[in-house]
């Protein structure tokens, strides 16, 4: 380990129920619950160290991760993975974008317009994944409706701030459109909670066994969530 975590401070705490780490600019706490030995916590930061010092660094304001505009050459997570945006002015007025075979964007962007092209790529990303997603998410809450008979009223893929997903009081399944920016287990992950909340309204422990049906592994997806979904709501906000 390298940086701030070489003087990482230990907290136990009686109201602690999961281990976690707190970075602020004046370093990282690890906050551990009464029953973790300090050998289970030192594998935890272990595992999540690359995480603990990218958010240190950011937090310290020495770096800013996604700040940078959109422009061409850019490159986008697509699906977890870096795919890259090839952006030209074109003649025309509107705004213009298709994936290519190679995986990329191609974005068409009008030569003289009021909005910013690192505003008009936004906008352009957004329509294609709204898109991309209402199919994608579709396919697989129909995959994990037919297990257990939840079938979501609709779905709607939302810029959302702060939230990954909501279940509505009539079904209906919001999305955040920045899940297509996740690997593919993540944004299938969302989209089972989704689903498990029809049955279940609350984060009991018959809900997460209806989670665990579908999807036994779902810690990892949400512990993705938990340390890298930050930096992405961040750099789209």
């Amino acid at each position: 380990m390298s940086g701030g975590l070489q003087n990482v401070s230990i907290r136990w705490s009686q109201r602690a129920r999961r281990v976690r780490l707190v970075v602020k600019p004046a370093g990282i706490e690890l906050v551990l619950p009464p029953h973790v030995s300090e050998s289970e916590a030192m594998g935890f930061l272990s595992q999540h160290c690359e995480w603990a010092e990218r958010k240190l660094t950011e937090v310290r304001g020495q770096d800013k991760p996604g700040s940078a505009p959109l422009g061409s050459g850019s490159q986008v997570p697509f699906q977890g993975r870096d795919v890259p945006l090839i952006v030209y002015e074109h003649a025309g007025s509107r705004l213009k974008i298709k994936r290519m075979q190679d995986g990329s964007f191609e974005i068409l962007v009008p030569p003289i317009s009021s909005i910013s092209v690192d505003q008009q790529i936004r906008s352009a990303l957004f329509v294609w994944v709204k898109q991309w997603m209402r199919v994608e998410a579709g396919r697989l809450a129909q995959q994990h409706g037919l297990m257990s008979g939840l079938r979501p009223r609709e779905i709607r893929i939302k810029r959302m701030k702060t939230r990954w997903g909501s279940c509505g009081p009539q079904n209906d399944i919001n999305l955040n459109w920045l899940l297509a920016f996740t690997p593919p287990s993540v944004l299938e992950y969302v989209v089972v909670h989704e689903i498990c909340h029809i049955r279940h309204r609350n984060h009991s422990r018959d809900y997460w066994d209806l989670v665990s049906q579908h999807l036994p592994d779902w810690r990892h997806e949400r512990q993705w969530l938990k340390f890298q979904g930050g930096e992405l709501l961040r750099r789209f906000a």
